[in-house]
């Protein structure tokens, strides 16, 4: 049983019209916004500043300022959810482009 059958409950009937019409689409819009994700998260990486002391304090024993506890509310705050949450976006549309792929084409090797 491929994944096409499961997700349509057919056996051994063709697809629908409106599958076979709309999937091309939607792979279309999914690649435009996989791409337009993978352009934004370069620039967003590049306006990033490293992160010089990253696990330097753990050793040292220093606890943490006002500033540290805080850094989700500044730019670097911002720019570091922002790449998160379009990494995110990125995964979920490749996958539903992957999964398109087998619905529509199921012996696609």
């Amino acid at each position: 049983m491929n994944l096409s059958s499961f997700m349509l409950g057919a056996t051994d009937s063709p697809l629908p019209d409106w599958v076979t019409t709309s999937f091309p689409i939607f792979q279309y819009v999914c690649i435009g916004l996989i791409a337009a994700c993978a352009i934004a998260m370069i620039f967003l990486v590049l306006f990033q500043q490293s992160n010089s002391g990253g696990g330097l304090n753990a050793v040292s024993g220093v606890t943490e300022t006002y500033y540290a506890q805080n850094k989700g509310k500044t730019k670097e705050g911002r720019l570091r959810k922002a790449t998160i949450a379009l990494g995110i976006i990125m995964a979920v549309f490749t996958i539903l482009y992957f999964v398109s792929l087998q619905v529509v084409n199921p012996f696609a090797e």
